[in-house]
């Protein structure tokens, strides 16, 4: 199972020009159970989402937010 998409090269990796739903976190992006976040990615994506991850943004400012 790859990995979530983090980035705009992940997203294009899969064909996809947008994600139906991005995930904020502060935590690491670790695609395993004991992680809220990928847990919560993964069962959105089972459901035919296209899900991608953000993990810990700088939220001084807006560019981790913006692609």
């Amino acid at each position: 199972m790859p990995f979530l998409p983090i980035n705009k090269q992940d997203m294009k990796a899969r064909g996809w020009s947008v994600c139906d739903i991005i995930l904020i976190s502060g935590d690491a992006y670790i695609d395993h159970p004991s992680f809220g976040v990928p847990i919560i990615a993964r069962t959105l994506e089972a459901a035919g989402f296209r899900v991608g991850i953000i993990a810990q943004p700088d939220w001084h400012n807006d560019a981790d937010f913006m692609a």
